[in-house]
């Protein structure tokens, strides 16, 4: 079980990617490294802002694809 909040990881990664210039993967899985948590655990707690934030970056960085398709 994860001994972070959502909260406090919001607020580390956006320390780590400011002020370290970490992108927001990086900083994920910096925090995971530093507190010592499986990444799995931790992905249950990249939600709202943050997970668009690493949603974005990953579609810029062309690590997941953008959607494409058209409704009709």
């Amino acid at each position: 079980v994860p001994t972070i909040t959502k909260e406090q990881l919001r607020d580390k990664a956006e320390q780590l990617v400011f002020k370290d210039k970490m992108s927001y993967a990086e900083a994920i899985c910096h925090i995971c490294e530093k507190q010592m948590i499986d990444p799995i655990d931790m992905a249950k707690l990249v939600t709202g802002p943050l997970k668009l934030k690493l949603e974005a970056e990953a579609k810029s960085r062309n690590i997941i694809k953008t959607n494409t398709a058209t409704l009709f």
